[in-house]
């Protein structure tokens, strides 16, 4: 892990780690495109500027998708809060022609009318299925019930209503703002010198750079609420959750213990009193959700109305044990085994990697060796968790519901002397 940094002339940043004797190479094209760059009028469009993108392409004769295909690639594209992010994995030998085929596909596009209008059904679809999917429901309504009126909390999907409003001009109008060299990140892993993968890059991602673009983010403020949606759905989802440390802070480390003690694995406290004592839920975790200046705790699970308010009592007792006796040295020291060994299994993957140094760019304008952040996973004490349950548990929560929910159950989250 050897990780190489460098701007190019066109203001295009490169990352490159040396990866020997491997046969395959991976790259990952960052562009900060995200949904939290919309607009007001533009809810949506993030999303389906990454279609269209792959749309257009089957132009001037050629079909990207399929010789990808004959080339023995795998190509992925997926869109979130912060980014969209294209990504290439494929033989060495086709390296250069696989750069070409990206740089076709994000720097050369060609949107018309009619294939706009073919996406807008497509991404309307994939609307309806997203209404079909009870957790990403839960979770977004969590992410409105903390951060209400900002544009990160909106879904990343649009609306029907949204898409449908969406012309070429409105297209053009994004694409234009957010797809500019200086606004990208090309992250690549391979057996390859780095003056190589610097030719290959400037060669087919060259383009003058004709918009120096840069918004700056405003950070959503925490604005804690109860939000509740009702869903012909079997189980009532919900997450219950506060506002975090900022992603640059070093107490991180302590809640990420923490959550892991908590509700991160079978053998957390949460998965064990939920499921293995009560038979209450299937599953039950604990989240970080993190973006480039902010961050929320939550927790997540899912439990028939017959077991609901069973489940909430039981979740908040844990919470207030936790808050009241703290947690063990054992439970730590298991904590951080757990986290560290998970890490450097992860950190095996190429992939994982190139992911890890773009989150650690974003973060800290500087990529953190993977060692170092283990290195302050073990200095975590029992103090500094201990500091972070009373910073955790003593905040307003926000909370939100996604399934059948009654009228007892109302009257149960309204009740002030719970939550």
């Amino acid at each position: 892990m050897n990780p190489q940094i460098l701007i190019l002339d066109n203001n295009l940043k490169l990352v490159f780690e040396t990866t020997p004797y491997r046969k395959s190479v991976d790259i990952i094209i960052a562009v900060n495109s995200g949904s939290r760059y919309e607009k007001q009028n533009e809810h949506g469009l993030a999303h389906l500027v990454e279609h269209l993108l792959f749309k257009n392409n089957y132009r001037k004769n050629k079909n990207i998708a399929l010789e990808i295909d004959r080339l023995g690639g795998e190509l992925d594209a997926f869109t979130t809060r912060e980014g969209t992010y294209f990504i290439l994995k494929i033989l060495k030998a086709h390296l250069s022609r696989g750069l070409n085929l990206l740089s076709e596909i994000i720097l050369n596009p060609e949107f018309t009318a009619e294939d706009l209008e073919i996406e807008k059904k497509v991404v309307k679809e994939e609307v309806k299925m997203y209404w079909d999917s009870p957790e990403e429901i839960a979770l977004d309504l969590f992410l409105k019930s903390s951060w209400d009126g900002h544009p990160i909390a909106r879904e990343i999907l649009g609306t029907e209503e949204s898409i449908e409003s969406f012309n070429l001009e409105k297209v053009m109008d994004f694409y234009k703002r957010l797809y500019n060299l200086n606004n990208m990140t090309i992250l690549v892993s391979g057996d390859l010198s780095f003056k190589t993968i610097c030719d290959m890059v400037e060669k087919n991602f060259y383009k003058e750079v004709e918009n120096t673009y840069y918004e700056e983010l405003s950070s959503p403020i925490f604005k804690p609420n109860k939000l509740i949606k009702e869903e012909n759905f079997e189980q009532i989802q919900f997450f219950l959750g506060t506002e975090s440390y900022k992603p640059q802070d070093e107490r991180k480390f302590s809640l990420y213990l923490l959550s892991l003690i908590l509700g991160g694995g079978i053998s957390s406290r949460l998965f064990q009193e939920l499921r293995e004592k009560n038979g209450l839920v299937y599953n039950v975790e604990t989240q970080g959700i993190s973006f480039k200046d902010t961050s929320l705790f939550a927790i997540y699970t899912a439990t028939t109305p017959r077991f609901f308010e069973k489940t909430l009592i039981t979740l908040v007792d844990q919470i207030e044990k936790i808050k009241k006796e703290g947690i063990t040295k054992e439970e730590l020291d298991t904590a951080k085994k757990q986290s560290i060994y998970n890490f450097l299994m992860q950190i095996e993957n190429p992939r994982f990697r190139l992911f890890y140094y773009f989150d650690s760019l974003s973060i800290y304008g500087e990529i953190i060796s993977p060692y170092e952040t283990i290195r302050k996973i073990r200095r975590v004490s029992l103090e500094d968790v201990h500091n972070t349950i009373e910073y955790i548990f003593n905040k307003p929560f926000s909370l939100s519901l996604v399934g059948p929910v009654n009228s007892k159950i109302k009257k149960l989250i309204t009740r002030g002397d719970l939550l």
